[in-house]
């Protein structure tokens, strides 16, 4: 009957700002969904190109070995990522779905790296100008900072950040 007396429980604010500090550190990541039945986060990269079935499957063995070795070097044991690609006529997403009780900046930058690296100028990414290298150090540092806290606190429902223009949003599903 009185609908807008309703509150509806709002998102932990540090996985929202962890969700729009990726986006703002990773210009190549086009998406960030984190939902919180499975912990798992999900990063999508947007390729726009010709591409066959044996490109993408080079590049996520390419991906799967680079993590593998990455979690080998750093101690990261038990950690769970999957790959997948979809889309069609030019326009494919790469996700990448990692756990969040393992995920570190580290490997996020591998990720991001391990993508621009492999496709190129096929990837897409959301470069708003030349970001302050000042602004962007206090970026990397506030994502570690927002990572740590969201895997020690409970995070419930689903997350989803996306890039709108030149601008982040964060909204709860």
């Amino acid at each position: 009957m009185f609908d807008f007396l309703k509150r509806e429980k709002k998102p932990n604010p540090d996985a929202t700002r962890l969700l729009a500090s990726i986006l703002v550190v990773y210009p190549t990541i086009q998406s960030v969904t984190y939902e919180s039945k499975d912990g798992m986060l999900e990063l999508s990269f947007a390729l726009n190109g010709k591409f066959s079935h044996n490109d993408f499957e080079d590049f996520l063995k390419y991906v799967a070995e680079s993590v593998e070795a990455y979690h080998h070097i750093e101690n990261l044991g038990g950690a769970t990522i999957e790959l997948n690609v979809e889309g069609v006529f030019g326009t494919y997403f790469l996700n990448v779905r990692r756990d969040m009780a393992t995920l570190t900046c580290g490997e996020l930058s591998l990720l991001t790296e391990l993508a621009s690296n492999y496709f190129g100028d096929k990837l897409i990414e959301d470069y708003g100008g030349i970001p302050d290298e000042d602004y962007m150090i206090a970026q990397a540092d506030f994502l570690e900072q927002s990572l740590n806290n969201t895997r020690q606190l409970r995070v419930d429902g689903k997350l989803v950040g996306v890039r709108e223009q030149e601008r982040v949003v964060v909204y709860s599903r």
